[in-house]
């Protein structure tokens, strides 16, 4: 009977743990869209690694943030992270690995470009004080299309593949 209740109370604490790193992938990918710098760096390690594939790779939330608060925190880019298909597995109680499949949509009104891009992260996440954090992330683009609009709103293709 006690082998049951501690089987059951670790698979309840695993399941708590998973939705709570769900969350804060989801709260990551929200506080993006919303131009919220401060929610993006809370969701990370200070120490830690951001592997953004063509917008390089970050040692250090600091880093990644100062580029965020760059690129994406303009009143002109309007973005939409739309993730799913998450795998989560832990390595002992305050570590876990995660994927996930993101489709990425972003309108740039000074230029009047639309990027749309698929791929996926690799993500580490570790607990500590009883809070998870992303530890490392790694994002892999899998296909990319930019477009223009012009002013009567025709499109073209100006990029088309990986």
């Amino acid at each position: 009977m006690a082998d049951t209740i501690e089987s059951l109370a670790r698979r309840l604490r695993q399941v708590e743990d998973k939705l709570e790193i769900l969350e804060l992938k989801h709260r990551y990918w929200r506080a993006c869209d919303r131009k919220q710098p401060e929610i993006v760096r809370d969701c990370f390690r200070p120490d830690a690694v951001i592997d953004a594939a063509f917008l390089g790779v970050h040692e250090g939330r600091d880093s990644f943030v100062g580029l965020f608060e760059m690129v994406g925190c303009r009143d002109a880019i309007i973005d939409m992270h739309h993730g799913q298909n998450p795998v989560i597995a832990f390595d002992g109680e305050d570590r876990a690995q995660g994927t996930w499949d993101l489709y990425f949509f972003q309108i740039n009104l000074e230029t009047r470009g639309t990027s749309q891009v698929a791929g996926y992260y690799e993500d580490d996440y570790v607990r500590v004080d009883g809070r998870w954090w992303i530890a490392r992330s790694a994002f892999r683009v899998t296909s990319t299309l930019m477009s223009e609009v012009d002013e009567a709103g025709a499109g073209r293709v100006t990029l088309f593949g990986r």
